[in-house]
Parts: C-alpha cells; structure tokens; sequence
C-alpha cells in the first residue's frame, strides 16, 4: 500500500491535533522514511497548520537511505518554514543512537553544550 500512497500524494485525516501549534517557534518532527519519502501521516501533520516563520527540525529513521526526499518533502509541504539540520538514523540502530541525537541537538543549537 505504501507506493500507491506515496504516488497519489494520500494524506490521512489525523485524529488528534495540537491546540496551541502557535505558541511553538521550533519543531522537532520525526518519520520513518517510506520510500525515500515522508510517510502520509507526517505528511498530514505538516500541511494541517500554518507554519510559516517555524524552525523545523527533522529528523527519520531508514533502512539505508538516509534522509532520502524527506526534506525535499517538508520544503514542498511547508515553503514558508526554516528546516534545520535533518538527522539520518538507521533503524536498526535506533535504540543505540542516543548520542548521535544529543549530537545533532547541540549543533541546530536545541541542546547546549555542558
């Protein structure tokens, strides 16, 4: 099913919205990468707020493409947005990448540096 959601650009309806998306400047936002794309959910998620003048910081898990399209996507989905520097897991390395993220944090200026 994935293909075929991918290439019809489908974009299911969400169950649950955030109420207050205006009072945040920066998003951190995490997909699986489904053929080298965002997932429609997340893809759902971007288009169904305003968030022009954010900060987005992506970041996705992949079974060897890296971060693929999926930023390409989110400029697509969100034009009027500031995208950070995105961070590639590999999934199967997801529960051992603790520092990577901390790493990636620290350099689109989120975590600071003890």
């Amino acid at each position: 099913m994935a293909p075929e959601e991918l290439e019809s650009d489908y974009r299911p309806e969400l169950k649950t919205k955030v109420e207050n998306m205006d009072e945040y400047d920066t998003l951190i936002v995490g997909t699986p990468i489904w053929g080298g794309h965002l997932t429609p959910a997340m893809k759902s998620f971007l288009a169904g707020y305003d968030l022009s003048g954010k900060y987005i910081a992506p970041f996705c898990t992949h079974g060897g493409s890296g971060t693929a399209q999926s930023v390409s996507d989110i400029r697509s989905v969100c034009p009027n947005s500031t995208i950070l520097g995105s961070l590639a897991v590999y999934g199967s390395q997801a529960e051992n990448s603790r520092g990577d993220v901390e790493k990636w944090l620290e350099q689109i200026g989120i975590l600071k540096n003890n």
